[in-house]
């Protein structure tokens, strides 16, 4: 894990990187008033524009279970401005960066906050943790991350999702991807579906089964070809996120029609595949045949 101290454990090794395609750093800070004690991440909102960004990058994981990402973090400014965002995004096998799983903004008094995140992405894929500073427009206060640590056991703040299933469809049809997930759904004000590409969806319904296993809902209506894409379930509360295994919601065959020439009874057709492929093509009238 990562604690920032120079006599951290060296048996619990920290490796991450600042991001170098965005617009500034997170720094080191030493014990040094008027914040905390203690070494940490910081952003200085007031050193920076606004809307400027700054991702510091944490080492590839991969893991045979769902298991629980800790952290702290503070957002503090004297007058009660907003410093800016902090956001988590979880990319996975070197994909994009999507959507955030979780952010928090305001202002939230001089002192540590405890947040977790449960990630249920399994081996042999791998995730990477992003953390996100976006400064706001009244440039004011403080963002610090620190003790950002992998637990052994289960998170207590964020529901974890058992593995989620591809969803198979014809094109035209409604798609449905249920997330089953263990914990109190208290622990989660929102559920959504988030697309690989960064679109998200709301839950449709969530339904408890007992008293801490849930179903959460989402339904797709009338897919076609551009919805066939990687999804995944996140839960998102204050205390943490859920976030659930990407699955491929795959989209069959669709006709394309489309005219060609000056003749009005004269079509091509093709039955498209999944991939691309082609299974059969003609040229000539459409016809309706009975039977």
């Amino acid at each position: 894990g990562c604690t920032f101290e120079e006599t951290s454990d060296p048996a619990v090794p920290c490796e991450y990187s600042q991001a170098q395609y965005d617009d500034f750093q997170w720094e080191q800070r030493l014990p040094l008033p008027p914040l905390f004690p203690g070494s940490y991440l910081v952003v200085n909102a007031s050193q920076h524009a606004p809307g400027q960004r700054a991702h510091v990058i944490f080492q590839s994981l991969s893991e045979n279970d769902t298991h629980c990402v800790q952290f702290s973090y503070f957002l503090y400014s004297r007058d009660g401005h907003s410093p800016g965002t902090l956001g988590i995004y979880v990319r996975v096998n070197g994909g994009p960066l999507g959507s955030a799983v979780w952010n928090m903004t305001g202002s939230h008094g001089r002192q540590w906050h405890q947040a977790e995140l449960a990630v249920s992405t399994f081996w042999p894929n791998e995730y990477q943790v992003l953390f996100e500073a976006l400064i706001s427009p009244d440039r004011r206060g403080y963002m610090g991350l620190d003790d950002i640590l992998l637990l052994s056991y289960p998170c207590a703040k964020a529901p974890h999702f058992s593995r989620l299933g591809d969803v198979e469809v014809n094109a035209g049809q409604n798609a449905s991807f249920q997330c089953m997930a263990a914990g109190r759904a208290a622990e989660a004000e929102r559920f959504l579906l988030q697309r690989q590409s960064g679109a998200l969806l709301p839950a449709a319904g969530v339904r408890h089964i007992s008293h801490r296993r849930f179903m959460a809902t989402f339904s797709l209506v009338a897919v076609s070809r551009e919805d066939q894409d990687l999804y995944r379930c996140v839960s998102q509360a204050p205390r943490g996120a859920g976030v659930s295994n990407f699955a491929e919601l795959i989209v069959k065959g669709e006709l394309a029609v489309g005219l060609r020439g000056a003749g009005r009874a004269k079509v091509e057709w093709e039955w498209l595949l999944p991939g691309g492929g082609v299974s059969s093509m003609g040229r000539g009238p459409w016809t309706r045949r009975k039977g």
